[in-house]
């Protein structure tokens, strides 16, 4: 039975998300990839929620005119891991914890001076000992660099790191104007 609520809601999520394309596109990576191994039906559920509500912001005035327009910090974040890109705030979703409501959208600069939505983090307020907040089946992880618990989601770039690891070493701030360098993150 496991195995059929499994399958059926990979089956709900690539419908949701569409099932044609290559995924060479900006807008249609990989699929499969942004499929979580061994997802239960309710993180399958949010994943297809957090891409239906995220989908539009592929034009980043779109995200903008919508509220994700406060670039904080600000730069292109990398470290040695691979990089996140740049991060747009929305304000009136911190404080809660909504898979369709991330507090943060990730762009990539690109060479043309475009924005490639990359993916998307949730933040939540609170102290390291705290226990830790849960999206999508994970927990946050502390980041004692901003103080805050932070769980990031690649929804829209495949990262061969996992699919909420911190870095992406297929993102590059390559071409952005301003790249903040960090050990970790």
């Amino acid at each position: 039975m496991r195995g059929m609520t499994v399958l059926l809601a990979g089956i709900i999520l690539l419908t949701a998300c569409g099932s044609t394309g290559t995924g060479t596109d900006a807008a249609s990576p990989n699929r499969a990839a942004l499929l979580a191994k061994g997802a239960d039906a309710q993180e399958n559920k949010d994943l297809a929620a957090l891409r239906s509500a995220t989908e539009k912001f592929h034009k980043i005035e779109v995200a903008a005119q919508a509220g994700w327009n406060e670039q904080v910090p600000p730069g292109c974040f990398t470290s040695p891991d691979g990089s996140m890109g740049y991060h747009f705030r929305n304000l009136a979703n911190v404080g809660t914890l909504d898979p369709s409501a991330p507090q943060f959208v990730m762009y990539e600069p690109q060479k043309d001076g475009s924005m490639r939505l990359v993916g998307v983090e949730f933040i939540a307020l609170g102290a390291p000992t705290d226990t830790p907040p849960v999206l999508f089946g994970q927990n946050f992880q502390w980041n004692s660099t901003f103080g805050i618990w932070a769980l990031h989601v690649w929804a829209w770039r495949e990262n061969p790191s996992g699919l909420y690891a911190n870095w992406n070493p297929k993102v590059s701030c390559q071409y952005a104007t301003n790249v903040v360098a960090m050990a970790h993150h």
